[in-house]
């Protein structure tokens, strides 16, 4: 397994670690409703130092970025940063990632760890007949992520960066803890205020520790994988192999907002055409289930006897308090309220009676948390 540069400093505070998509993580460090709280009321620090970071510059690099992403790269500002998918032939995502403008040097793309090298391929692929340069930086740099409330204090005490004039999905360079021209992005993946840090790999240590003592008296702590998942299913963000993948339309996902389809051209722009125009089949819901049962990806989603839908992710969601979930379902009864039941196959030689091992599910609107004064 693949290890990031804070390894030591997750295993000096006592985290659980797993492999997580071919990476040694932290998954918890105390436990995760703990964690999920401090970040949902202070603040808490992820190591994300596993995406990937990709740096794509020369001259056609607006327009090799175009082709392979949904969104538009050609009208973003420098500092600016956008959500955006990187799709196939078929219109399927191959990953979700964030697209930072560099102005006229360049654009830095960044992925999900577990789809690294897929989209580093696709990249090189589909750089041919642009004149650009590519540069994996992902090894040389590491990224920290300072999430909740409390995050624009911590950050105040340890930069000199105007937090007032960093807007929400907005980067800037920054002196952070004494070394200069560090990059720091208004973004998140937890549904909070916060920010993500990139510094060189061999500070990363000295950052992580150095944020943990500043950030006492704030009450920051370490956040794990555990408490990302949560964090973010809570506020509704997909994760690619659950809500989101190579066989799923941007427009199944929810996710239309940031496929440009005035746009010239894009890989996947004509299937997702061909899609709005035939109409969708399915599409993706939130759910809160009934009963103390979470249920877990793939399980049958059950409507007048019949299965009519999968589930993508499910939790009991410390924040909200209710067990909740994400399906995909028929497009035609997505209306909040609509209700469907999830099957929780009995695991013993017990004869089962009928209908015994459904739970209620109820269609809510997504997100199921959006933090206070967000619009």
């Amino acid at each position: 397994m693949r290890e990031t540069p804070l390894r030591e400093e997750h295993e000096k505070l006592g985290a659980r670690m797993v492999d997580f998509a071919g990476w040694f993580m932290p998954v918890t460090y105390t436990n995760i409703n703990e964690e999920h709280k401090r970040v949902r009321t202070k603040v808490g620090l992820f190591d994300v130092s596993h995406m990937g970071r990709y740096w794509i510059g020369g001259r056609d690099h607006v327009k090799l970025v175009d082709r392979i992403i949904t969104n538009n790269r050609a009208t973003m500002k420098p500092g600016q940063i956008r959500y955006s998918l990187i799709l196939n032939g078929q219109g399927g995502i191959l990953d979700d990632v964030l697209v930072y403008s560099m102005g006229d040097a360049g654009t830095m793309l960044v992925v999900n760890a577990g789809n690294r090298e897929v989209i580093w391929n696709w990249i090189a692929r589909e750089r041919k007949g642009f004149v650009v340069d590519i540069n994996d930086m992902s090894e040389d740099y590491a990224m920290i992520a300072m999430q909740g409330p409390e995050s624009v204090a911590l950050m105040s005490k340890i930069s000199d960066l105007d937090t007032k004039a960093l807007k929400y999905y907005h980067s800037t360079r920054s002196t952070v803890l004494g070394e200069p021209e560090v990059m720091v992005s208004r973004t998140g993946y937890t549904g909070e205020d916060g920010f993500e840090v990139i510094m060189p790999a061999a500070k990363a240590a000295h950052f992580w520790s150095e944020m943990m003592n500043v950030g006492k008296p704030l009450q920051c702590g370490p956040a794990g994988l555990g408490a990302r998942d949560t964090l973010r299913l809570e506020a509704g963000m997909p994760l690619h192999g659950h809500e989101i993948s190579d066989t799923i339309n941007p427009l199944e996902a929810g996710l239309d907002w940031a496929v440009k389809l005035d746009k010239e051209d894009f890989i996947g722009k004509q299937a997702t055409l061909d899609l709005k125009e035939k109409g969708l089949t399915q599409k993706l819901v939130g759910l809160t289930i009934a009963g103390k049962r979470i249920p877990r990806q793939d399980q049958d989603v059950i409507r007048d006897g019949k299965v009519v839908g999968k589930i993508c992710s499910g939790t009991r969601a410390p924040w909200v308090d209710e067990i909740i979930a994400t399906a995909y379902v028929p497009a035609n009864a997505t209306a909040v309220g609509t209700t469907y039941h999830v099957d929780f196959p009995s695991k013993g030689t017990r004869a089962v009676k009928p209908g015994e091992t459904l739970q209620t599910a109820l269609v809510v609107p997504l997100p199921f948390y959006k933090r206070p004064g967000k619009k």
